[in-house]
């Protein structure tokens, strides 16, 4: 068996029957074997992450149910792998637990109040999955990197916490923290923005904060930044609107106008107008992709 096992064996120790071990070993076996050929963005196998994950689950000392979909909660969503499969081997509760976890990253399906109504196994198995992207974020955009931290400080890490993982809402409050120090004075405008733009579709939220902080880094200081910032949040509830097609975007200089022209696979882009001279008129960006709490954190295929 790989030695990428290793790491998860050690933290298990001698804290399972030996027959729950072999269902978990079993778990390993088929994750690497889907997981096969893929790789994470440090060029590390793929498989090393789930693994990652189930260290986690295993030192908040929980059960071989949720160190196997720890290992397998990859598995439906990047690989080829048929659900019936993994509900054939490893029975209802655990692939339970994958359906749940699926849900969780599709921003279009989970539902808006998913901090408090999903199960709260299916809960702590995705905190352990974001900890430890938090803790490789490196291999991200930086823009990314920084919407994906300020989430995990805004609703991730309060989820932690009403869980009572104290230690898993500390560490990532810690590492997320430690990512968006490198913002320096933008800092609080992008938490502004970021605040504001909680009214957006979750589904394009991210792509959006991700255009918006490369403008606001290129700013040349808090006057300009402070302009920025206000013009957004101005009209930001119009934006939200528009994105959920219930009004149509306003012509001339007003809000940035939607789908002016298409540009590769990540759909419709947006020219702004310039919004005077408190701020200068901002590229453009894409609007339609995952939200950030969605799968694009280390997918394997992400360029």
């Amino acid at each position: 068996m790989s030695g990428h096992l290793q790491p998860l064996l050690t933290a298990v120790g001698g804290s399972l029957p030996e027959e729950q071990l072999r269902v978990v070993r079993r778990a390993y076996e088929v994750a690497d074997r889907w997981h096969s050929g893929q790789f994470r963005r440090d060029g590390r196998p793929y498989i090393t992450h789930p693994v990652a994950v189930a260290v986690i689950v295993a030192e908040l000392d929980l059960d071989h149910e949720l160190l196997c979909a720890a290992l397998l909660h990859e598995v439906l969503a990047e690989t080829a792998c048929p659900e019936e499969e993994l509900a054939g081997e490893f029975g209802e509760p655990i692939t339970d637990l994958l359906r749940g976890l699926r849900l969780l990253d599709s921003t279009k399906r989970r539902p808006p109040e998913w901090p408090v109504s999903t199960d709260e196994r299916v809960l702590t198995l995705k905190l352990a999955d974001r900890l430890h992207n938090q803790r490789t974020i490196s291999g991200l955009p930086e823009a990314r990197q920084r919407v994906n931290s300020q989430e995990n400080l805004d609703v991730v890490a309060p989820v932690a916490r009403r869980l009572g993982l104290t230690d898993v809402e500390e560490e990532l409050r810690r590492l997320a923290l430690g990512n968006l120090s490198g913002l320096g004075g933008a800092r609080p405008f992008f938490g502004a923005i970021t605040a504001g733009a909680i009214m957006l579709p979750a589904a394009v939220r991210g792509r959006w904060l991700e255009e918006w902080l490369g403008e606001l880094l290129a700013l040349p200081g808090g006057r300009a930044r402070l302009g920025f910032t206000f013009w957004l949040l101005a009209g930001m509830p119009r934006l939200a609107l528009t994105l959920r097609g219930r009004v149509p975007p306003p012509a001339g200089d007003g809000w940035p106008r939607p789908a002016v022209r298409r540009s590769g696979a990540c759909g419709g882009r947006r020219e702004w107008p310039r919004a005077g001279a408190s701020s200068r008129g901002a590229g453009a960006g894409a609007v339609a992709g995952a939200g950030s709490l969605g799968r694009c954190a280390e997918h394997p295929a992400t360029p």
